[in-house]
């Protein structure tokens, strides 16, 4: 079913002349690609696909560049924006989780290893650029994001 799918994506992106509508056909695609991996339990592979098309920064330096970008998404992207955050922080929950699993008999003093504190530092951005996202988003997203992020301050 998912190569039926892709197969029409490709032949509709290619009829695609408009240069804004081949865009958002191509980040639509993407976003497919993001949400199959996810619910396929890819989750480094789904994260990936979230850093390239640079929509949730995971770094410090590209929350503003983010913020002002958010501005030119379409309404249809904006909406998607509240699950695509909690898609992102459940696999980084989920990878602080493993790394702190693995690390738990290694770890000197308590100390948390690098891998497991590099997720918990890009938990902390995605925390705040849903906090300064200039869009309501529904009451729930931040609630389940603030679950997600509660074992990775610890």
């Amino acid at each position: 079913a998912h190569e039926h799918v892709h197969k029409i994506a490709v032949e509709v992106e290619s009829r695609a002349h408009h240069v804004t509508l081949r865009k958002q056909f191509l980040l639509l695609l993407d976003l497919y690609q993001f949400h199959r991996l996810y619910h396929g339990g890819k989750l480094e592979e789904a994260l990936a696909v979230i850093t390239k098309l640079q929509l949730i920064p995971l770094t410090q330096d590209a929350i503003s560049h983010r913020i002002t970008g958010f501005k030119s998404f379409s309404d249809e992207l904006r909406r998607c924006i509240p699950d695509i955050l909690i898609m992102v922080m459940s696999i980084l929950n989920k990878m602080y989780r493993s790394a702190s699993h693995h690390s738990a008999g290694s770890s000197f003093y308590g100390g948390q290893n690098k891998q497991a504190q590099e997720i918990r530092d890009q938990a902390k951005v995605v925390m705040r650029i849903a906090g300064m996202l200039p869009y309501s988003m529904p009451g729930d997203t931040h609630a389940q994001l603030s679950l997600l992020d509660a074992p990775m301050r610890f």
